[in-house]
């Protein structure tokens, strides 16, 4: 690959990471201030609350830094910049850390690297080898977390309801050969003589969600609507073409240390998710119907003295009254909560505040299913 062209792909990914990562961001504002009701949840107990009007500062500071990646010829200095301030965003709620956002700073982080007017060419093919890796990871491993019995019994029906398909077990075999198809299309992206019929393959099953979650279909999650096309874009740029990939460029790739952080993230730590040892969201759990989740019970008294902007949230009849912590969380910040225990025990512990005794509430935790639990089923 010539430098020209290595610098095109580069400064095509930089202005389409940028352009994406605004409009989700742009999508899911609340998300990034305190001007909401579902409470902040720190990744350390220490970080105090930036409440408005610094919230806002912040969040016009980073919209402003995107729009200077996205213009400017050589945004280096910005990305760094972003990625500073996102950090600092980004360790006052843990529900900020969503796959779109995790993975956008990772090509950042790798981005930030670059000097766009004085690099090399070794530079430049060793970036595009990893951002390559990373994409082909996203596939295969969320493809892999899709192979347990959730997905086929109750994810897969709802993905199918907007088709108005009356026999939905019928297409069992669909369900089954779905994650299996995702799984081996990220694998393919790195075969030279396959990764043109990935591309086309993995364009068919955005193009699948995009009508199954949008507003013809569920019009569920509108944050990740534009993220689904950027990985359309990525995968355009990046293997739809004559460049070649090898073990050889994976090898002298791994020279750089920052390099080596990614690849690491993106291609060895996933697995640790099947044994609950990293978490989903940073493991390209997506959609599979097997994260964990959270539900607070609560006391008929509790429940009379909790504030309005909670009660619209509580479901069930005296006795059994409940919140379901992902539903308040997208309801308030157009996200899912991130599912994890311990986001769910900060969202109980500002929930306790509004009681007077611990036995009023409790979390009703579901962990997702791990290799042990899959094995026995």
């Amino acid at each position: 690959m010539t430098k020209d062209n290595s610098c095109f792909q580069i400064r095509l990914i930089t202005r389409l990471t940028a352009l994406a990562c605004l409009i989700s961001v742009a999508i899911s504002y609340k998300l990034w201030t305190s001007d909401r009701q579902f409470p902040l949840s720190p990744i350390f107990d220490f970080v105090p609350n930036l409440n408005f009007p610094f919230d806002y500062v912040l969040l016009s500071i980073l919209i402003c830094l995107l729009l200077l990646i996205l213009l400017m010829r050589n945004p280096q200095k910005f990305i760094i910049a972003f990625l500073i301030l996102s950090l600092i965003i980004s360790i006052q709620d843990m529900n900020r850390w969503q796959p779109w956002f995790y993975q956008y700073l990772s090509m950042f982080f790798i981005l930030s690297f670059l000097n766009y007017r004085y690099t090399t060419i070794k530079k430049q093919n060793a970036i595009l080898t990893i951002i390559k890796l990373m994409i082909a990871s996203i596939y295969f491993w969320s493809g892999l977390q899709k192979l347990n019995p959730n997905f086929i019994a109750d994810t897969f029906p709802w993905l199918m309801k907007p088709f108005h398909i009356k026999e939905i077990n019928n297409f069992q075999y669909i369900a089954k050969s779905f994650p299996i198809i995702e799984c081996l299309s990220g694998l393919l992206l790195l075969h030279n003589k396959t990764k043109k019929i990935a591309t086309i393959i993995i364009c068919l099953m955005h193009l699948f969600i995009l009508y199954v979650i949008g507003p013809i279909g569920h019009n569920y999650n509108p944050v990740v609507w534009f993220w689904n096309i950027a990985m359309v874009g990525f995968c355009y740029i990046l293997f739809f073409n004559k460049t070649t990939f090898s073990f050889n460029d994976f090898r002298t790739a791994l020279k750089y240390h920052f390099i080596k952080i990614i690849f690491i993230l993106f291609c060895l730590m996933p697995q640790l998710n099947f044994f609950n040892f990293w978490d989903s969201y940073l493991s390209h759990n997506l959609y599979s119907g097997n994260t964990s989740n959270g539900i607070i019970y609560l006391s008929d008294k509790l429940k009379s003295n909790l504030p309005n902007h909670i009660q619209q949230y509580i479901v069930g009849d005296s006795g059994s009254f409940s919140i379901n912590i992902k539903y308040w969380c997208m309801q308030e910040t157009g996200v899912p909560a991130y599912p994890e225990k311990r986001n769910f025990d900060k969202i109980l512990n500002y929930v306790s505040t509004f009681s007077k005794e611990k036995s009023e509430l409790y979390l009703d935790y579901a962990p997702k299913l791990t290799i042990a639990d899959l094995t026995k089923n």
